[in-house]
């Protein structure tokens, strides 16, 4: 599967069409002189197959074609892809007429008009040459990024303009741009074959694998890690557990498993310290109210003791002063009171008293009667009090007895609130604990899963074994060395056939240069340290024959064409064209020349059909061999672009 061109197809601006017929299968020269547009057809192939810039020459194309197009033969049919030149300014056109059919036939200049954008075109003519689903990925040392091949990139060995047919140093097209001689390395692999389309897929497989096994070889690490230094933090978890009361076992476990097991246990062990905590504080309640009851209790009696006891002097105190008076009033007993006597007399002088003296003495006697009663009745109440007294002091001692025991059990209480703030810390600390015990539980890997961990590991590591030496990069090496010898086999043979110098050693290319190199006795020598220009253009050619019967007889997605332009310039400068004929350089020069366009036809013939190849030159030999491959010949007025085209334009 891949394409070679039909037909190159140029619409002008003044409506008309140039179309330029190709023979696929053939070798195809264009002969003709100078400026009459050789070289521009690379530029507008590759134009026409995707480039991302138009480098069709500035000048009588530009001015006057609006459109280019090609006709491809595809393996389904016919192809026709044609796009608009872009404006003054602009790199490219986004404008692209696409069109397929079993047979297609070239449109007119005014059915033109976009169908499809530059991406999709690039990945429709990758499918049509054949390029399935491929990755080039860099080594893990390296930092560009994977590379996919299409059909830009197969256009590298299809292609040798002008210039690079006769460098020493650049074998590819576009070899000398900046990126280009890396993108060239990396996709050759696949389009020789070296790494096939099941590469990508053994790749992606391999890339899931790595990524599988990853994943897992980090579960296991931290479950070797937990494991590993877990066992010292399970212990720890245990000691800890066991000096608040939480694990009840005087040995903690010396395997880690055994601590996590405990641990467990630990973890679904009851603890209700609330309980105590509630009875705690309803004796504290209790007692503390008890002692606001007897302080207040305490406070009446005090009360009532002061009372009595007031009450009590106030009382001595009267008895004292009226047993004072009794005996000043005793002294009234020396008169005589006895009722016998009608008349008092005094007791000292025996005169009689007179009968209106206040007080009378009978007043006085009477007064002291009085006085001796009260008295009497006081002392005789006294002892009542005091037992009041007495009472109260002993209600006063027993509350203030009372009062101390509940201080006591206060201070018990008090004592244990200590113990309770105790019990709340240790609560604190067990929840603590048992919240880093379950955090450590919960981040362990499942235990169950640990023996197929390995299993599953171990199976890993065998595919992805398998894979990595089925993609390796040394077997990718190795396939590319066999490859590259069995080409070497015709590069060294065709380098005879066209006395090539250096051509008496093995040829071979150097994929890591990107250039041809003759192994000799003195050691490998490359193109660049090869001399002359007519070397140059062999070894070009050799490589670039020996790649595409590579690619012809493998099948490998590249188009098959090889589009040459100018190879006999070394030989046949454009300053001694006349009319084609080379009649006028050295016989030698002619010969070169003819048996390098012998052994592209003898390429051509024996690759046909499945390889095309279109040559520009101004060589013309006349011989019926090269006559019968020419296709058009551009001289006396015939171009690419008739001459009248521009004139219309302007």
């Amino acid at each position: 599967m891949s394409f070679q061109i039909l037909d190159v197809v140029l619409y002008g601006f003044n409506g008309r069409r140039r179309l330029l017929s190709l023979r696929p299968g053939e070798l195809n020269i264009i002969t003709g002189a100078s400026k009459t547009g050789k070289t521009a057809l690379i530029e507008i192939i590759d134009y026409c197959l995707g480039s991302s810039e138009c480098k069709i020459p500035e000048g009588i194309i530009r001015k006057s074609v609006e459109w280019v197009g090609l006709r491809l033969q595809v393996t389904d049919g016919q192809v026709f892809v044609a796009r608009r030149l872009p404006g003054p300014g602009a790199k490219a056109s986004a404008d692209i007429y696409y069109d397929i059919k079993t047979e297609v036939e070239i449109p007119e200049s005014s059915s033109l008009r976009q169908t499809i954008n530059p991406k999709a075109l690039e990945s429709l003519l990758s499918q049509h040459a054949g390029i399935g689903e491929n990755i080039h990925e860099p080594g893990p040392e390296q930092t560009r990024t994977a590379l996919t091949a299409t059909i830009r990139h197969a256009l590298f060995f299809s292609f040798q303009q002008q210039s690079e047919v006769i460098s020493n140093r650049h074998l590819f097209h576009k070899q000398s741009e900046q990126f280009i001689p890396q993108a060239i390395k990396d996709v050759l692999p696949y389009f020789l074959g070296a790494v096939d389309e099941y590469h990508v897929a053994r790749v992606a497989e391999l890339r899931q694998l790595r990524r599988d096994l990853r994943g897992l070889e980090r579960k296991l690490a931290e479950y070797e890690g937990i494991r590993g230094r877990g066992i010292s933090r399970a212990q720890a978890l245990l000691k800890e557990a066991q000096d608040i009361g939480l694990f009840d076992v005087n040995v903690v476990p010396d395997t880690w498993e055994q601590c996590v097991e405990a641990l467990r246990q630990v973890q679904a062990s009851p603890v209700e310290p609330e309980e105590e905590l509630a009875r705690e504080g309803d004796a504290f309640e209790r007692l503390h109210e008890e002692r606001n009851a007897l302080t207040e209790e305490l406070r009446q009696i005090k009360e009532q003791l002061a009372a009595a006891k007031a009450l009590a002097s106030d009382r001595q105190g009267y008895s004292r002063e009226a047993g004072a008076h009794v005996h000043r009033l005793k002294s009234i007993q020396l008169f005589d009171t006895d009722g016998s006597t009608v008349t008092p007399v005094c007791p000292v002088c025996q005169a009689k008293l007179p009968e209106d003296a206040i007080p009378s003495v009978v007043d006085l006697e009477r007064s002291l009667k009085q006085i001796e009663k009260q008295v009497r009745s006081v002392e005789e109440r006294s002892p009542q009090m005091d037992q009041v007294i007495r009472t109260l002091q002993e209600r006063m001692n027993d509350v203030k007895r009372r009062l101390r025991e509940n201080r006591e059990a206060l201070e018990a209480v008090q004592a244990s609130n200590r113990r309770l703030q105790e019990i709340r810390d240790r609560a604190a600390r067990r929840a603590h604990i048992l919240g880093r015990i379950g955090l450590y539980l919960e981040s362990l890997p499942h235990l169950e899963d640990r023996s197929d961990l390995n299993q599953e590991i171990e199976e890993l590591n065998h595919k992805i074994s398998a894979l990595e030496a089925e993609v390796s990069d040394e077997v990718v090496q190795e396939r590319l060395a066999s490859i590259i010898s069995i080409m070497s086999r015709d590069m060294s043979a065709w380098a005879q056939e066209l006395q090539l110098e250096h051509s008496e050693y093995p040829l071979r290319l150097d994929m890591k240069r990107l250039t041809v190199v003759a192994d000799t006795k003195d050691g490998p020598i490359p193109m660049e340290r090869m001399g002359s220009g007519e070397n140059w253009v062999g070894y070009h050619l050799i490589a670039h024959f020996a790649l595409h019967k590579w690619f012809v007889n493998q099948g490998r997605p590249v188009p098959r064409f090889l589009f040459v332009d100018q190879p006999s310039q070394v030989y046949f400068p454009a300053d001694k064209d006349v009319n084609g004929s080379m009649d006028g350089i050295e016989n030698e020069d002619r010969e070169a020349v003819a048996r390098m366009y012998r052994l592209a036809l003898r390429v051509i013939q024996e690759l046909s059909p499945n390889f095309q190849m279109i040559i520009t030159d101004h060589a013309d030999i006349a011989e019926y061999w090269f006559q019968s491959c020419v296709v058009e010949r551009w001289r006396r007025g015939n171009k690419l672009v008739p001459e009248d085209w521009l004139e219309v334009k302007e």
